[in-house]
Order: C-alpha cells, then sequence, then structure tokens
C-alpha cells in the first residue's frame, strides 16, 4: 500500500506546531503535549466526518492518513452514519472540520484545572 506524500502546506502546519512546543519550558511542553494529543484525536475525527460529507472516499481518506481504508472505516463509520447527538439539546450543528465529534469530554478533562 502506497500512502500519499505531505504537502506544503501540511509541513507548514507540523513546522509551526512544532516550533510552538519546542519554545516552551520543558513542564510547560509536557501539559502541552497531553492537551495536543486529545486535540488530534478529536480534530482528525471530525474531519475525517467533514471529508466524508464532502464526498471523499474512505480510501482516499486512508490514503492521507497513512492507514488502511478498512482501519479507518472500522474506526469511524459508525460516527459517519450515526453522529452523537449534539450536548445537552442543543441543535446539531453542521459537520465540519472545525468542530469535533469526538473525544470532547477527554479534552476537558485535561485542559480543565484540577480543584
Amino acid at each position: 500500500m502506497t500512502y500519499s506524500l505531505s504537502t506544503p502546506n501540511a509541513d507548514a502546519a507540523v513546522t509551526t506546531v512544532l516550533r510552538a512546543l519546542n519554545d516552551l519550558p520543558t513542564e510547560d511542553r509536557l501539559v502541552a503535549l497531553r492537551s495536543v494529543a486529545v486535540l488530534l484525536g478529536s480534530k482528525r475525527a471530525s474531519t475525517v466526518l467533514a471529508a466524508r460529507a464532502e464526498g471523499m472516499s474512505w480510501q482516499d481518506i486512508a490514503e492521507r492518513l497513512g492507514m488502511s481504508r478498512q482501519s479507518v472505516w472500522d474506526r469511524y463509520a459508525a460516527e459517519d452514519h450515526n453522529p452523537p447527538p449534539p450536548a445537552r439539546g442543543r441543535r446539531s450543528r453542521a459537520r465540519s472540520a472545525t468542530h469535533a465529534f469526538s473525544n470532547c469530554a477527554a479534552y476537558k478533562a485535561v485542559t480543565t484545572p484540577r480543584q
């Protein structure tokens, strides 16, 4: 299986994130990395759903993520067919790469200060 190579825009985004992380003191970098890991999972899920809504195939998505079509489908197909209901009775939002459907609670758990 051959996966798609990177793009200049993708490389620039990664460089920006790495530069920002590397500029932090080690203690802050550890906390930021924890939050970034959760955000990436959420952002990946919402972007996969947005790509499907825009008509991309599972194979096209898999190639760009560097995964097999089957593993992408196994992980995200259930959300594609049955997106989670909106929280607290709010109306559903249109799918987009900027709205996360997965891991919202996990993100809050790692970014909310402990009391």
